[in-house]
């Protein structure tokens, strides 16, 4: 079978969700990961939109993704990298003027 990847791909079986909506995400497992796209399996894949937000669990990682192909129960999608570490986030702070 030929192999079309530009990268090759990291196996990686971790647990982790998808984000359909503001109020809602869906529980998923990353089965593969390679540079620039993620393999992952969920019982309805057919409810995710082709554009959505992906957050592996292991690895703290949140990943902007884009349907490329669907099966019943799998989701191939291209990422583009959002942030790395939920601890990475940049603090909110409000700068009080003064009286």
């Amino acid at each position: 079978m030929l192999d079309r990847r530009s990268a090759p791909r990291r196996f990686l079986n971790e647990t982790g969700s998808i984000s359909i909506d503001e109020h809602r995400s869906l529980p998923c497992i990353v089965y593969d990961r390679s540079l620039g796209g993620v393999r992952v399996a969920l019982p309805e894949a057919e409810i995710v939109p082709d554009r959505f937000v992906l957050s592996i669990d292991a690895s703290n990682e949140i990943l902007i993704c884009r349907s490329v192909w669907r099966k019943a129960e799998e989701i191939g999608a291209a990422t583009s990298e959002l942030e790395t570490g939920r601890s990475a986030r940049p603090s909110i702070r409000r700068e009080l003027e003064p009286v």
